[in-house]
This record gives C-alpha cells, sequence and structure tokens, in this order.
C-alpha cells in the first residue's frame, strides 16, 4: 500500500497484522482505518507543534506568555513558606518531565561555599537561587537582572531559606542555630554585594 503523506509512511508494519489483546483474542488493525482516524482530526508532534492531516502545519501555542512566565517566576521567589514549597513541588514535577514553564533548573549548589556548613543543609536553598539568578538572567539579560528588584528579592529569599532551614533542621542546639544563621548571613553578603 502506498502512502501519499509523511505521517502516513511512519505508521509502524506492526499495525497491519493480527494482534493479541490482553485476554489473548486476535484482532485485525488495518492501516486504513487508523490512517482514517488520523485524518480527521491533528496529529500533535512532541515538539508541541501541529500538524494537520494534509500535511500543513497548524499554529499552535509554544508557551506560555512572557509576563505569564515573568509572573510564575516571582511567585516561585518570594520569601514565603508557601513560595518555598510552591518551587519545590514545581521542580518535582520538571524532573519527572512535567515543565510547562521552560524554566532552568540546572544548579551547582552552593558553587564556592560549603553545601551542609555545620551540618546544616543549604543546598536546596543555593538550588532556588540558581534557580532565580538563571531565569532572570535569561529572561531579562544579564545586565538588566544586575542590582534590580529581582535580585535583591531573589537574594533575599536566598536569607530566608538558610535561615528557615537554620529553624528546622533537626537535633541542632540553640549555640548551633545562632551559628547557622551567621553562616546564613555571611552566605547572603557574598551574594548580594
Amino acid at each position: 500500500m502506498m502512502f501519499s503523506t509523511p505521517w502516513q509512511r511512519r505508521i509502524p508494519q506492526v499495525l497491519s497484522g493480527p494482534q493479541r489483546t490482553e485476554n489473548g483474542d486476535d484482532m485485525m488493525i488495518k492501516r486504513s482505518t487508523f490512517a482514517s482516524v488520523a485524518a480527521a482530526g491533528v496529529l500533535l508532534a512532541g515538539s508541541g507543534a501541529a500538524v494537520a492531516a494534509d500535511g500543513a502545519a497548524a499554529t499552535v501555542k509554544a508557551g506560555p506568555s512572557k509576563q505569564a512566565k515573568y509572573q510564575r517566576l516571582y511567585q516561585l521567589t518570594r520569601s514565603t513558606t508557601t513560595s518555598v514549597k510552591d518551587w519545590r513541588h514545581t521542580r518535582q514535577l520538571a524532573q519527572s518531565g512535567v515543565d510547562r514553564w521552560g524554566f532552568i533548573w540546572s544548579t551547582d549548589w552552593c558553587t564556592k561555599l560549603a553545601d551542609k556548613p555545620g551540618g546544616f543543609n543549604f543546598k536546596l536553598s543555593c538550588a532556588r537561587h540558581d534557580f532565580g539568578y538563571r531565569n532572570y538572567k535569561k529572561m531579562m539579560g544579564k545586565e538588566a537582572f544586575r542590582h534590580s528588584k529581582h535580585e535583591r528579592r531573589v537574594d533575599k529569599a536566598f536569607l530566608f531559606d538558610m535561615n528557615n532551614q537554620c529553624a528546622v533542621q533537626p537535633h541542632k542546639t540553640d549555640a548551633e542555630r545562632r551559628q547557622c544563621r551567621k553562616t546564613a548571613k555571611a552566605y547572603y553578603d557574598r551574594v548580594s554585594g
């Protein structure tokens, strides 16, 4: 059987012969049936682009608008426990392959500083800080981000996250928590200076 459009040629050969259902019965799937069903609608490509049944490109919105992305980035970089929880949830979704925002999630943790000073784990604080910096720089440019209200907010959220870690890390004394807050302030001063 000859097919005229590229998407019809990509229909796997396995669809043209006998197949077994879950209960073991034989069934027949024909390419022509599959092609007819496909021709009735639009086939979506994996990249988000769409191809109409006749091979012509269809217009599909690629993702959220720049304004919506700025708003979401703002929500994920505030100094609140809600923002931290939301960032962690959104990060987990992105790590599982669900990232409708297209954010940059890479991190080098605390770069040249200890990730766990005094046994207090600052890795996620550093990761969220990297997230804010990398995404704002990508969206607005490095120079525009430098000394902007966004940079100040991301830095303050970094201090908030570290201080929160100082407060909740289990099995620590009050003296260790005070030292942790001093270390957090030193880290903050280093990035915000």
